[in-house]
């Protein structure tokens, strides 16, 4: 028998720090399980799922394939195409996954952090997942950093300021709002200021369990309430300590 891969889904808005945090993440689990643990941490980007798309319409020559501003509509067509996700191939996607479903007992147990625009969109990919992660921002918050990843870092391929608000007005705001964000309602984690620490340590928190091998699993003796080594709770009576406001209606403190 092998050990189940674990697939974890990070999703969110253009520059919102899906990448930033997909990379946390992965640092996190290598620098937390034990050296003789066999885990192997893949991190897939969906823009490398993106279908070809004529030049007509849509120009992603002026970023590279890896950022989200590659999503940057031509001002030499008379109309802006709307953006969709119909531009990624969830099937190929969801096929090699499928490859790597199950690894065999000799080999590293592997663990996929898909990270993209549409990482928790399809159905059916969500339902392969373990943990799936919406990462949300104040869409000034996330055209500032936009502005600064791609115009002011020292960067290759640098765009143009005109560039960057083009594909934020004419096509990132309107594809946020019509088929991102109603993403975030099948998010187990939501993460709403980008990428934090502490998000990342719950998230891995929770890819702890799905570890087969037990030398992956570390120890959190700081956490003296968990079940084991784990930040989860044991059973029925880890809240009997717990007071209850009968006006209020609600758990209030805990002893």
């Amino acid at each position: 028998m092998g050990n189940p891969s674990v697939l974890v889904l990070i999703g969110g808005g253009h520059a919102a720090g899906k990448k930033t945090t997909a990379a946390y993440l992965e640092k996190e689990i290598v620098s937390s399980i034990t050296k003789d643990a066999k885990v192997d941490v893949q991190l897939i980007d969906m823009n490398s799922y993106k279908k070809d798309i004529s030049t007509k319409t849509i120009d992603s020559s002026t970023y590279s394939t890896s950022k989200a501003a590659a999503i940057t509509v031509s001002t030499t067509g008379n109309k802006y195409p709307p953006l969709k996700p119909s531009r990624f191939n969830f099937e190929q996607l969801k096929d090699d996954l499928r490859k790597d479903q199950e690894t065999p007992d000799q080999m590293p147990q592997k663990v996929f952090i898909v990270h993209g625009l549409y990482a928790l969109y399809d159905k059916e990919l969500r339902e392969m997942s373990q943990i799936k992660v919406f990462i949300d921002s104040d869409p000034d918050t996330r055209l500032i950093r936009w502005i600064r990843r791609d115009i002011l870092a020292d960067v290759e391929n640098k765009a143009s300021l005109e560039s960057v608000i083009n594909a934020y007005l004419q096509g990132a705001r309107a594809e946020m709002s019509d088929f991102i964000f109603p993403t975030k309602e099948f998010a187990d984690v939501i993460m709403p200021r980008g990428a934090e620490a502490n998000a990342v340590q719950l998230i891995f928190d929770g890819i702890v369990p799905h570890l087969a091998d037990k030398r992956s699993q570390p120890e959190r003796m700081y956490l003296p309430h968990a079940s084991g080594n784990f930040l989860r709770p044991s059973g029925a009576n880890d809240f009997e300590q717990e007071r209850f406001d009968v006006q209020k209606n609600k758990f209030y403190e805990l002893n």
